[in-house]
């Protein structure tokens, strides 16, 4: 008889509904490949047999929230693993998260064979950083062995993660998200989490308010003479301004701004809010530009050439187009800003945060600060 294979070691991935799962289907196949490489690798340095093949599993389903404002995988591993025949678990979320009063990327149980990984904590992830974080929980849930940490002082210093023991359940470890880039990344990946873009479809009355202003300004020969006046740098500052007074309506009519209590408060407040701030601005930008290429494109189609010119008493280009556009797309999101007015505030809350953020913020209690 010949000698029987070693059996396959399967891996459970979880995720958040939304980004976070779409991600973990995409580096499913690849979380595979980098484990098998990183075994080849130590069995050539060590001289160990193959232990056998890896194999994930992308679970078809996810984990509610508990009471402690996140998903409690630790208490529910056990039951998962038996059930589904997985040896090790990881839980892909796309909410930031705390533990011990400071923002991890990562908490590992190493009891229950099981971590939880944030992926705002990666910023603006692709597949293949992702694929490397989550081959770090398995090997070392596997092995018992965290990552070493950077060889050199510059390393060390320039490192936005630090790894630690959990004050709470020694047999459980932290990756900590250290330092302003740290925390910068951790701000990206939020933003990117909310996904700005799923924001724009939702802001129906608000386009609807700046298109029509915007067609006002488009239509209004005081404009023509104002935007031909007018020098770039004006006009870039009205387009800036425009923009802000659209994000700052959004965000205060909508209720957008969160005030966190228990400690680490002003740490949370800056970015919690950060990231909602970025996000309510980009879907705002966003607005302005497509407002600015209908404009742009009417402004072509319905203003006769030589009319513009006989009104601005000079020969026009498109440049003048342009610039007759820009000032009225400026005008038209200030309009659109009362046009938002006419949103349902809890669509556009829905619309601006991830499936976890909205339901962490529609608590009824603070986050809390030690759940793991």
């Amino acid at each position: 008889m010949g000698q029987q294979e070693n059996p396959s070691r399967t891996v459970g991935l979880i995720a958040d509904p939304g980004i976070a799962d779409a991600m973990a289907n995409r580096v499913a196949r690849r979380l595979e490949e980098v484990l098998e490489k990183l075994e080849e690798q130590e069995e050539q340095q060590e001289q160990e047999e193959h232990k056998g093949p890896w194999e994930v599993t992308v679970a078809p389903f996810s984990l509610p929230l508990g009471d402690s404002g996140r998903v409690d995988l630790a208490g529910k591993a056990p039951a998962l693993r038996q059930k589904h025949g997985w040896d090790y678990i990881i839980y892909l979320t796309d909410a930031p998260h705390y533990v011990q009063q400071r923002p991890v990327r990562s908490v590992i149980a190493a009891e229950t064979a099981s971590a939880v990984l944030s992926m705002p904590s990666l910023g603006l992830a692709r597949p293949r950083s992702v694929a490397k974080a989550l081959a770090e929980l398995v090997r070392e849930l596997s092995t018992g062995l965290s990552p070493a940490p950077p060889p050199t002082p510059l390393g060390r210093a320039m490192s936005v993660h630090a790894s630690r023991e959990d004050s709470e359940n020694e047999q459980n470890r932290i990756s900590s998200i250290e330092g302003f880039r740290g925390r910068l990344l951790l701000i990206a990946g939020m933003v990117r989490s909310n996904r700005p873009w799923k924001l724009v479809p939702r802001l129906s009355s608000a386009m609807a308010g700046a298109v029509a202003t915007g067609a006002f300004g488009v239509f209004y020969t005081s404009i023509w003479s104002m935007a031909d006046y007018l020098s770039n740098q004006r006009l870039g500052l009205i387009t800036v301004s425009s923009i802000l007074i659209l994000t700052l309506w959004l965000l205060l009519h909508n209720r957008l701004w969160e005030s966190p209590k228990g400690s680490r408060r002003r740490e949370r407040l800056v970015v919690y809010n950060a990231a909602t701030v970025l996000t309510v601005g980009f879907a705002a930008a966003a607005m302005y530009l497509l407002l600015f290429l209908a404009l742009l494109a009417a402004s072509l189609i319905v203003i006769d050439q030589e009319y513009l010119a006989y009104q601005l008493h000079h020969g026009v280009t498109l440049a003048d187009y342009v610039n007759l556009a820009w000032l009225a797309s400026s005008l038209g999101t200030m309009g659109g800003a009362i046009g938002s007015s006419f949103e349902n505030v809890e669509e556009v809350q829905r619309a601006t945060f991830s499936q976890r953020e909205y339901e962490r913020r529609n608590m009824d209690f603070p986050l809390a600060e030690d759940a793991g």
